[in-house]
């Protein structure tokens, strides 16, 4: 019994961690895509601290 959980919890962080490789994957292909159409833009500024920062805006979708 204890080998089939230990089994199932492998499998269990194998597959949560595809699944965020794929999630991770999209989202850089969608804001690649976005950019190149000119809905996405960003801009580097400074915190209070001083550390560096994106400010990122996307244009809403006309229609």
């Amino acid at each position: 019994m204890t080998t089939l959980i230990i089994f199932a919890s492998i499998i269990g962080a194998f597959l949560t961690w595809r699944h965020g490789a794929k999630c991770y994957d999209k989202g850089i292909t969608d804001a690649v895509l976005l950019h190149r159409k000119g809905r996405l833009t960003y801009k580097t500024c400074l915190d209070d601290n001083g550390a560096e920062m994106v400010n990122i805006e996307i244009e809403a979708i006309d229609g």
